[in-house]
């Protein structure tokens, strides 16, 4: 079983579109067999300033990072349009524990 944690820490949306694209395409495609997003550090930011990203996003299960989000005064505004904002240490450890490719963008 192959699958794919692809985690989105860059600031720079440049950097960030081959991570989406790839894991968006993989899922739809079949290429893996589970495909997990985690959006982190200034990514969280560049998706509220990018709507159609942060709704891509949304539908492809995908976590926000709750300390960074809190750091950044940006949890509410994540919150309103329906981000599911976690602590991502354990969360992504979990992935890792269960043969989960790490991808970091």
């Amino acid at each position: 079983m192959t699958k794919v944690l692809i985690w989105l820490a860059s600031g720079d949306m440049e950097k960030l579109e081959p991570g989406i694209i790839y894991g968006v395409n993989a899922r739809k495609h079949g290429w893996v067999d589970d495909v997990q997003f985690v959006v982190f550090g200034q990514s969280e930011q560049l998706m509220l300033d990018h709507p159609e990203t942060f709704e891509l996003l949304q539908s492809n299960n995908t976590a926000y990072c709750k300390f960074v989000a809190d750091d950044l005064k940006i949890t509410a505004e994540l919150k309103e349009k329906g981000a599911d904002i976690i602590y991502v240490g354990d969360y992504i450890s979990n992935f890792i524990k269960e043969g989960y490719q790490v991808i970091t963008f």
